[in-house]
């Protein structure tokens, strides 16, 4: 019974060692606010552009997002360009082609990292955004939603006044017909 008693008591003295060991005195380890913290999550913001982007920062009105990108949204969030920056959509490389080729109203992914804690309390601040990754597209025209996303083009025996060219034809009728296995 004493060698039990014993034996128990070793192993709560262990288990209290342990995590005394384990967790980092305070002021040490990785933070979690601020520069070099961790974990950080991916923001990713999509939107339009509320103002002409100049090269290092650009302002979006964005529309929709990412679980992360859920506190900008509805809102026209500033976000800071650096050199590390990624560029791309319609052949843009560097935010010199990004200032270049698009004007407000087009149309912009955003994706930034942050410090998860730095999310927890969205209604107070929101951190400020600094892209690691910016894909852009000029402003959708109705022309760009035309026949299923393929601009200029009509589908096979419409007009433009709608549905005159098409006959509909039951399947039963179609199959009875022969045309169903003919080949040319």
């Amino acid at each position: 019974m004493k060698v039990k008693l014993f034996l128990a008591g070793l192993a709560v003295a262990g288990l209290a060692v342990s995590s005394a060991v384990a967790a980092p005195p305070e002021g040490k380890g990785k933070p979690r606010t601020g520069e070099g913290c961790k974990p950080k999550v991916a923001v990713v913001l999509k939107g339009t552009l509320a103002s002409a982007p100049s090269l290092t920062s650009l302002s979006v009105n964005v529309t929709g997002g990412n679980r992360w990108g859920r506190t900008y949204k509805n809102a026209a969030t500033p976000v800071t360009l650096d050199t590390k920056t990624k560029v791309r959509g319609g052949g843009m490389k560097t935010t010199a082609d990004l200032v270049a080729k698009l004007t407000t109203g087009d149309r912009v992914v955003v994706q930034a990292r942050v410090c998860k804690d730095e999310l927890k309390d969205p209604v107070t601040t929101k951190p400020v955004l600094t892209a690691t990754k910016v894909v852009g597209h000029p402003a959708k025209t109705e022309e760009d939603d035309d026949c299923f996303g393929f601009p200029g083009r009509e589908p096979v025996g419409m007009t433009a006044s709608g549905a005159a060219g098409l006959t509909v034809v039951p399947l039963a009728l179609f199959l009875s017909s022969g045309l169903a296995g003919a080949t040319h």
